[in-house]
């Protein structure tokens, strides 16, 4: 989705991927920790009846890179808060899309909205063997289950209350990103759609 808060007062926020819209049934990612602006994070959603989808999430302050994995056509996505706009990246096309953020992305931050709230611990859980306290949250789409590693303070999972939609992080990594991984890659077209948005044309003049 995600972002987490840590103090008494803590609060998770879910990010909505734009290409892979955010439902429990089509679960999409997660920024887990507000306070940690820069990080890397492998998370899996397993949906009822759908294969594992995995994606590489890399972030550092106001940019996002998603990376579908695993897929027939991977793709990526670049999301830069701090200029208004997004790249679709596609490897094996070797084609960078530019989208600017619509006028509800600009009032509404992919990167930082979405807050969970009222979160209540649960108890403490041993989730495949690690120590992790649990949480029961609400947010846009309800409310979920979510585990946070004791030790290293760090999300581990949030479920829907019946278990039946789950995104799991792993391998979740603190630090600055390289910047390279927020812009186009060098040898990509490079298609700007918004200087090919097909406009209306002008009303017929009024018959005299």
């Amino acid at each position: 989705m995600k972002f987490f808060f840590l103090s008494p007062a803590r609060a998770c926020c879910f990010f909505l991927v734009l290409f892979f819209s955010f439902s429990w049934s089509k679960l999409q990612g997660g920024i887990p920790f507000k306070e940690d602006t820069q990080f890397s994070v492998l998370q899996v959603i397993h949906t009822a009846n759908s294969p594992p989808i995995k994606q590489k999430v890399f972030v550092d302050n106001q940019k996002m890179r998603m990376e579908l994995i695993e897929a027939e056509e991977p793709n990526v996505i670049i999301y830069r808060s701090d200029l208004g706009l997004f790249y679709t990246l596609l490897p094996q096309k070797k084609l960078c899309f530019v989208t600017p953020y619509s006028h509800a992305f600009k009032n509404k931050d992919p990167i930082a909205s979405n807050r969970l709230h009222n979160l209540t611990l649960l108890g403490t859980e041993l989730l495949d063997g690690v120590p992790c306290d649990k949480y029961e949250v609400t947010g846009p789409f309800g409310k979920a289950y979510l585990w946070v590693n004791k030790e290293k303070d760090a999300p581990v999972r949030l479920s829907s209350m019946e278990g039946q939609n789950v995104v799991d992080w792993i391998d979740y990594q603190k630090g600055p990103q390289p910047p390279q991984l927020f812009d186009p890659p060098q040898g990509y077209q490079v298609i700007d759609l918004s200087k090919n948005v097909p406009r209306k044309s002008p009303p017929p003049p009024p018959s005299p």
